[in-house]
């Protein structure tokens, strides 16, 4: 897909990865962009579908367009990999029922994607439909900090400080994006109460933690930090990333995260 604007300051990376489940290999693909509005305004009629194009309506909010186009940027970038040969206008990624991103590609029926946001960046996801999965990005904020507290149980707390070398707003940030993104893999989204998504272990990455779930065993987490940012992807359990080296490895996400901060 066209990087809108070569010369804007537009960051993107994407890249392909594979699960094993039950000795199959389930092909899936990640995108983590982020660009000013001029820049995705000026390359949307390239890569928008046209239903796509009628959700930015004049009462769209500025930062709500840029969102909305960075996302569906992104969503393009990781299902083109799975689907090479599709023109980006081709793929349509409208709302479903619960606003959820649903996308259509011509001949391929078993693909979709899962979407967050946190300003101008975007983080797709994209995978099998069999194999539900969610993701979540966030931008630290000092005001959500009580908030974040809030939606925590003593136990979560007490996890995240003894498995996390991070200080409390980051660790916070990290057990909201794994709750985030679970609520998104069970396509519930934030309409349950937060502690039934409670994370029930922690074990560290480099750069984050790997998490299993109190009341959703059959899901794994992985999250990440790198100031201002943290991210999480959910899948189940069973899926196993493929490979530890390279864009197989979900390493590769902090590395993203690392130089989205930087950028």
């Amino acid at each position: 897909m066209t990087v809108p604007g070569a010369a804007s300051p537009v960051f993107a990376r994407e890249a392909a990865f594979a699960l094993q489940a039950g000795g199959r290999t389930l092909a899936c693909a990640m995108s983590l962009v982020a660009a000013p509005l001029e820049a995705l305004d000026a390359a949307a009629p390239d890569w928008l579908a046209p239903e796509e194009a009628a959700l930015l309506t004049e009462r769209l909010a500025p930062a709500r367009r840029q969102s909305l186009l960075a996302g569906r940027w992104a969503a393009k970038n990781a299902l083109g990999l799975l689907a090479p040969g599709i023109a980006a206008r081709d793929i349509r990624i409208l709302p479903g029922l619960f606003e959820q991103p649903v996308a259509t590609l011509p001949g391929r029926a078993n693909l979709q994607v899962t979407l967050a946001h946190a300003g101008g960046a975007a983080l797709a996801v994209a995978h099998p439909e069999s194999c539900p999965m969610g993701v979540d990005l966030e931008r630290a904020a000092p005001e959500q900090l009580g908030a974040l507290r809030e939606q925590t149980t003593p136990r979560e707390r007490e996890r995240a400080h003894a498995a996390l070398p991070f200080n409390e707003p980051q660790r916070l940030l990290l057990l909201w994006c794994l709750k985030e993104a679970l609520s998104k893999a069970l396509r519930c989204g934030l309409t349950v109460p937060f502690g039934l998504l409670e994370v029930a272990s922690l074990a560290p990455l480099p750069g984050g933690v790997r998490a299993r779930f109190e009341n959703f065993a059959q899901y794994e987490g992985i999250a990440f930090a790198a100031a201002p940012f943290a991210l999480a992807v959910v899948r189940p359990h069973m899926a196993q990333w493929q490979g530890s080296e390279g864009d197989a490895s979900p390493l590769r996400l902090h590395d993203w995260l690392v130089s989205l901060g930087q950028s």
